[in-house]
């Protein structure tokens, strides 16, 4: 896709306050000199940003953009009333909390923010490098610490650390950012990166064969 252009999908029953939210992206991102494409589609593959209204989303479509928001290649934001309509609370799709809120009365700054993080050029790896952890910062991780690294070297999900550890998932993911946070990486993809360099997925995963 032409870095120039952007597919964006705004799936909501309310055609006027999403014609009204593309006309208004639309304008923002021309002064840009990127070139908007709007679709109600959710299955679109082209898309890189997705409006969607609580209402309108399914078990079946946010396991799909749970799997887009996972590879990085989506961002998702559920668009909701700041009253809730009164069969909206019927309704149970699992992990919907687990994407942002938009609220439709939220300030046009607001959506632009979203739109333009889409936008913003993405930080290569090798610039990612230029933050290297030290002997001195990996000495600061805890026992617990390394463990987890450990498990993640071998590609195993937090859930799954969890149980092994007996741990609570939340626990995981503070020991993730605990570790992260002395390693001095931002992005999960830095640790990812490191533990492939630095040995660990093959010395753990070699383990298991």
């Amino acid at each position: 896709m032409n870095r120039n252009q952007l597919t964006i999908v705004i799936n909501d029953p309310n055609r006027y306050f999403a014609d009204g939210l593309a006309a208004c992206i639309s304008e923002y991102l021309l002064a840009k000199g990127i070139s908007p494409s709007f679709t109600d589609c959710v299955f679109n593959y082209d898309a890189r940003i997705l409006f969607i209204a609580a209402e309108s989303i399914s078990i079946a479509n946010c396991h799909y953009l749970h799997r887009r928001v996972s590879t990085r290649s989506l961002d998702v934001f559920i668009l909701r009333d700041r009253t809730p309509l009164p069969d909206e609370g019927n309704i149970t799709v699992p992990h919907l909390d687990d994407f942002p809120t938009l609220y439709r009365d939220s300030q046009l700054a607001d959506f632009y923010r979203k739109v333009q993080s889409r936008t913003s050029p993405h930080t290569d790896l090798r610039s990612l490098l230029a933050r290297p952890c030290t002997p001195h910062s990996f000495g600061l991780l805890t026992r617990r610490e390394i463990e987890v690294l450990r498990y993640l070297a071998r590609g195993i999900s937090n859930g799954a650390i969890a149980r092994f550890l007996l741990i609570s998932e939340k626990t995981v993911s503070a020991h993730k950012r605990n570790i992260m946070a002395k390693l001095n990486m931002i992005r999960p993809a830095e640790l990812n990166y490191w533990l492939l360099q630095e040995g660990w997925c093959e010395s753990w995963c070699g383990r298991d064969k």
